[in-house]
């Protein structure tokens, strides 16, 4: 069996607890194979995951399962940012109409019915620390930066 994590990740597995549908990634998926994994989750808890958090798809999960960089995993950040710990998960993307952006993803927006300005104005500071953190990482300028959640997204410059 093949191992499922990495150390920094610890229990954290935000990102398989976040995201709205792995068809909207900007990452390739064949539709066959998420039909067939039967993957569903929607701003949520992935219904693949077990009872220990563990990915009981993991040797066969899809491409932006794979290919995701989360900025505390990729960085050598404090274990109080760990996505968990934070509330959210982030991982720069790069797209034609918002440039380089910082995807925020709030963790379990849907059954958390989380809206995303009073959120924004709730963790500005984490969302700075994780912006500062990305351009020294990647040494590129953060052009906007994109929170996703269940009840809207929204993409704001700072």
């Amino acid at each position: 069996m093949t191992e499922q994590q990495i150390d920094r990740c610890g229990d954290c597995h935000s990102c398989c607890k976040s995201f709205s549908d792995v068809s909207t990634s900007g990452v390739y998926e064949d539709p066959n194979l998420i039909s067939a994994l039967n993957i569903t989750y929607e701003y949520d808890r992935c219904n693949q995951l077990n009872s220990d958090n563990r990915c009981i798809i993991y040797e066969k999960r899809p491409n932006t399962c794979r290919s995701f960089e989360c900025l505390y995993v990729e960085s050598d950040l404090p274990e109080k940012y760990l996505p968990e710990n934070v509330g959210f998960v982030t991982n720069v993307r790069r797209n034609n109409s918002l440039g380089i952006n910082l995807q925020i993803t709030i963790n379990r927006s849907k059954s958390r019915n989380i809206n995303a300005d009073s959120w924004i104005d709730e963790n500005i500071k984490n969302i700075i620390f994780m912006k500062d953190t990305a351009e020294e990482m990647w040494d590129m300028p953060i052009d906007k930066i994109a929170v996703s959640c269940y009840n809207g997204d929204k993409v704001f410059k700072l």
